[in-house]
């Protein structure tokens, strides 16, 4: 505390903990990345400007501190598109969390964003919570890869970075001119702030490729031909179980590949969910009619090319 000249306030230096989070497009825009940025200090300093750091141009005003903190256990990957009963534990740096009932959960309550060993964004819905330690708690009965971060989900480990997911995250769209580049930001604590705190955001393309195709499927057919069929997903889905398709993102395309062990031994493209693999190419491929094999498609983006496969 204390005064400066003329009586006023002085206001404690403040060395910010800077969290961005490059989350995938909402469904209303899928050509539109999100950065979510937080900050946690203490004190905390009133307000932070985060300002891109070759511009000058102001992109968020955070004035309340966030909910940052690590794991306090591992998370492999889960299952998508039901609940998650393994669990994990974090530490949190301020706020608190609380139970919510599961339809809560589901309509959008309990949102924290995982950083994945690979460095990648994995957003997990939560609908217990339990407080285990100081600030640490214990988060039950997930939802996993939500809003199409299942695409980028992989292992995290104890120590890595979350971020409470809460109207204190401001929330800017990537702008086109900074796709798969590094973005360089400068964080200024107050007004009194002159030098700032730099940091750095890698903006990838994995929020805009093609989600991996759903319901993977084949079955033999007279002649020995393998009939290959898929349900293609999009981040343009509006949620209406009136359409009988998700809207396309682009033109529609798929690249198949036949896998004999760990190596691709053809591949396929089509311009439908659904692939034929004849008879006399599994016999070149595999010497015989094959009992068994692996296969993976990935839908095809016009703009940036193949998405993840499913398997």
């Amino acid at each position: 505390g204390g005064t400066g000249q003329g009586g006023a306030v002085a206001v404690p230096a403040a060395a910010p903990e800077i969290a961005a989070v490059l989350l995938p497009p909402d469904p209303a825009r899928p050509e539109v990345l999100r950065l979510a940025l937080a900050a946690y200090a203490q004190p905390w300093p009133g307000r932070i400007d985060i300002q891109h750091a070759g511009t000058g141009a102001a992109l968020a005003r955070l004035t309340r501190p966030a909910s940052l903190g690590t794991l306090a256990s591992a998370l492999p990957p889960g299952p998508i598109h039901c609940w998650d009963n393994s669990g994990v534990t974090a530490t949190l740096s301020s706020g608190h969390v609380a139970d919510i009932e599961e339809l809560a959960a589901l309509d959008g309550g309990n949102r924290l964003a995982v950083e994945s060993d690979a460095g990648h964004w994995e957003v997990i819905g939560f609908a217990g919570a339990s407080l285990v330690a100081p600030q640490t708690y214990r988060l039950t009965r997930l939802l996993r890869g939500l809003g199409g971060s299942d695409a980028v989900m992989g292992p995290a480990g104890i120590g890595n970075r979350v971020v409470l997911l809460d109207t204190r995250v401001a929330v800017i769209d990537v702008a086109p001119e900074w796709l798969g580049g590094t973005l360089s930001l400068r964080a200024y604590a107050w007004a009194g702030d002159a030098v700032g705190t730099a940091f750095e955001v890698d903006i990838g393309l994995d929020g805009l490729l093609p989600l991996p195709p759903g319901h993977l499927r084949s079955r033999r057919v007279a002649g020995g031909d393998v009939a290959l069929s898929w349900i293609r997903r999009s981040r343009a889905d509006t949620g209406n179980w009136a359409l009988l398709e998700v809207p396309l993102e682009g033109a529609e395309g798929y690249a198949v590949e036949i896998v004999d062990g760990a190596a691709p031994v053809r591949s396929l493209e089509v311009a439908s969910p659904r692939a034929t693999y004849l008879a006399a190419d599994q016999i070149a491929d595999f010497g015989s009619l094959p009992a068994a094999f692996d296969w993976r498609v990935r839908q095809l983006s016009p703009a940036y090319g193949p998405g993840d496969a499913a398997e």
